[in-house]
């Protein structure tokens, strides 16, 4: 029998999985969480060490819980899919009730603009992380012996502490300059990492339909100008420079994939070099669609803590505390 208390996570270690635990357990929920090398003694976690592509090696702790949260990818992602199905078969033969997936807004494409709500149809893209996200989520939603899918379209996740659309940016602001396509007048749908987790235990105390879709953004969209601007405020320095599409793209092409004396003068152009954008990212920064997280708030009463300027704050004193 389940406990209700009970949560198994994969990826819990990872940036947004880690932020999920830490809320998991301020909520006393008992939590399971998949490692590939034991961690040593994680106070109120249970280290599972195993192998997401290896079933036999996490079945037995599924038993007994009553959620899994899918969190973690794979190291190659054309093993996801089959991963995360046999992540989903194994939960339903131990008798979980509720499988909670986290998938991104990049399935939707990058619509030029408008509002993008849970019934905005997903577009298959080229890309390869938004094509096997989406993958995942039509094998989902096939029945399975699950009580409860949930999934979660992630907007653009920043906070303190790392993750891609704060960390890493910033590394690239440090060794070089960001593109601020057509002058960063794209729209940026964000998501505190915080607010990710204070969002699962919304989800846990709820029963809801068999198959659900949650967009998990902020509901306060800003331009990628206004974004890359307090990335400056951290660094104390400018470190972007303005391209239209066309020329970004232009570009890309020849810096992408540079010859020999180009890989040179970008050494030597050091903080000056211009970071390239394929046409993935250039589309990605051109869109002015708006992410829409009514539903998330309406049926979970889900409602972020953090603005940008707040969320910003977490960075700021992250980072001294870290220096």
């Amino acid at each position: 029998m389940s406990s209700p208390d009970t949560v198994f996570i994969t990826g819990g270690s990872g940036y947004v999985g880690s932020h999920v635990v830490q809320r998991l357990i301020e909520n006393g929920y008992r939590v399971r969480m998949l490692v590939r090398r034991d961690p040593g003694p994680v106070p109120a976690v249970e280290a599972v060490v195993g192998d997401l592509t290896n079933p036999a090696t996490y079945d037995a702790a599924l038993y007994g819980a009553a959620a899994v949260i899918h969190a973690a990818l794979t190291d190659n992602l054309s093993h996801d899919l089959e991963a995360t199905a046999q992540l989903r078969n194994r939960s339903a033969q131990a008798g979980v009730r509720k499988f909670i997936h986290l998938s991104t807004i990049s399935v939707y494409g990058n619509p030029l603009e408008g509002t993008v709500t849970e019934d905005t149809p997903p577009i298959p893209v080229a890309d390869d992380y938004a094509r096997t996200k989406l993958a995942i989520e039509e094998m989902l939603r096939a029945p399975a012996g699950i009580p409860e899918v949930v999934i979660l379209r992630l907007g653009c996740v920043y906070g303190m502490g790392g993750g891609w659309w704060t960390a890493g940016l910033l590394s690239l602001m440090e060794r070089g300059r960001l593109i601020k396509v057509n002058g960063g007048s794209g729209t940026a749908n964000l998501i505190h990492v915080s607010d990710i987790g204070a969002m699962i235990p919304l989800l846990m105390a709820r029963s809801g339909a068999p198959v659900e879709t949650f967009n998990v953004t902020d509901g306060m969209p800003v331009s990628w100008s206004r974004y890359f601007s307090e990335l400056e405020k951290l660094l104390g320095r400018s470190a972007t420079v303005s391209m239209d599409a066309a020329d970004a793209l232009a570009y890309g092409k020849k810096w992408l994939q540079p010859s020999l004396p180009r890989r040179v003068l970008r050494k030597r152009q050091g903080a000056k070099f211009v970071h390239p954008l394929d046409e993935r990212g250039i589309a990605g920064f051109v869109s002015q669609a708006v992410y829409s997280n009514r539903k998330a708030a309406e049926l979970l009463a889900f409602h972020p803590t953090h603005t940008l300027e707040s969320g910003m704050q977490t960075v700021k004193l992250f980072r001294k505390n870290t220096e």
